[in-house]
């Protein structure tokens, strides 16, 4: 209701010029979500929040957050950190739609830098979310803790290895700094609903299978840009999962039992990576409880938790996108092809968790079901161990 024609120039916003090479479409999209950040009554509890890691729009998993942020009435965003593309001597010429993106937040009062020390030391409570790539995250994170930060949001896996990951948990302990990861399994519903029929099932089976929609010709992208690894990347939400709910650590695992069926797992070497393109395996602990994931690059958009009972018969399969939000997905597909599938499936998925902490930092409550740095370190753990176990069977 608060938003002027778009040839209008208002509340600071300057004339809308559009850089070539955007379309018409993002960047009034783009405009929308910033203005509607102005107009936005922001109460006494809003919690100040930095986006470090920003990357480019519909492509970045820092420009969804942001997007989501702007929109939060309990979110106040004072600063968006970009290493890469605010650095001029990496990247003298930025994408036009990054440049345009940039103008738009600093019109909106955003300040927009390529270092958290560039920012004003944090005064106010603040959450710096950090959704940079994985091996920038430890140096990130301390700069955010030694600026100030309260609260840290931090992307999977966290970190490129456990000894840094708890070196940043210990960090942020000595500091008093509360540390949450963004494993959105951890409040989906589909999920939820399985876990919820599995402990009404005597001696029930809980299969995860976690879907991406890369083509095959996209493998390499792929590979280089998540160059930890898929157990680390993709499926480490489903290990999360994992640590969270069925007491699955690298200490507690009696047996693993890798697929090796190649409709099941394949590694692959793509320009100098080795990495699992798709995985299939299952687990029993000591104590005798089993689950099973299944992760495919090249799956489709499709994910979903199957509940067996005893006799391996399965119960009910609980798939997100359902078929309702599967068509739906196809058409945002189709009217916007440079965005990110995976940004209109989870988006529900991304604001609930950033809300849950959100209001969790304001009201000193606990956050729930949102994973914490221990659940990370653990969930890490066990990337480690079983892409060392699956390679060693594979390489029999």
């Amino acid at each position: 209701n608060h938003i002027p024609p778009y040839h209008h120039t208002t509340n600071h916003i300057p004339p809308y010029h559009i850089p070539p090479g955007i379309p018409f479409t993002f960047f009034i999209a783009l405009n929308l979500i910033i203005m509607s950040k102005l107009t936005n009554t922001v109460g006494d509890k809003a919690l100040d929040a930095v986006v470090v890691g920003c990357g480019m729009p519909k492509r970045g998993m820092g420009w969804y957050h942001l997007t989501q942020l702007l929109d939060m009435p309990n979110a106040n965003v004072v600063g968006v950190v970009e290493p890469f593309f605010l650095n001029a001597n990496l990247c003298p010429n930025p994408p036009a739609a990054f440049s345009a993106m940039v103008e738009q937040l600093e019109a909106a009062g955003v300040v927009c830098t390529d270092s958290v020390l560039s920012l004003p030391k944090f005064e106010n409570d603040t959450m710096c979310l950090i959704a940079g790539r994985t091996a920038d995250n430890p140096t990130l994170f301390k700069a955010c803790v030694e600026h100030g930060a309260k609260i840290i949001y931090l992307e999977k896996p966290g970190a490129p290895s456990v000894d840094e990951l708890q070196e940043m948990s210990d960090l942020a302990d000595t500091i008093g700094v509360k540390v949450y990861l963004g494993y959105n399994k951890n409040v989906t519903p589909y999920v939820q609903e399985a876990l919820a029929l599995s402990k009404t099932v005597e001696n029930s089976h809980v299969l995860f299978c976690h879907n991406n929609s890369y083509k095959t010709d996209e493998l390499e992208e792929c590979f280089t840009r998540n160059s930890e690894g898929m157990l680390k990347n993709m499926a480490i939400h489903e290990l999360a999962l994992l640590v969270s709910f069925f007491g699955v650590t690298v200490d507690t695992v009696e047996d693993f039992n890798l697929n090796t069926n190649a409709l099941f797992t394949e590694q692959l070497t793509i320009a100098g990576y080795t990495d699992f393109s798709k995985i299939g395996f299952s687990v029993t602990t000591k104590s005798g409880s089993a689950v099973s994931v299944m992760a495919d690059r090249c799956g489709g958009n499709v994910s979903f938790a199957s509940v067996k009972d005893g006799a391996g018969m399965e119960v009910k399969k609980f798939e997100a996108p359902d078929a309702e939000a599967q068509k739906k997905l196809e058409l945002q597909c189709a009217e916007d092809p440079e965005m990110m599938p995976y940004f209109f499936i989870q988006s529900d998925d991304y604001f609930t968790l950033k809300n849950v902490v959100i209001n969790s930092a304001l009201e000193n409550t606990s956050a729930g079901n949102v994973a914490t740095i221990q659940i990370a370190i653990n969930a890490l753990k066990l990337a480690e161990y079983f892409t060392a176990e699956a390679s060693k069977i594979l390489q029999k």
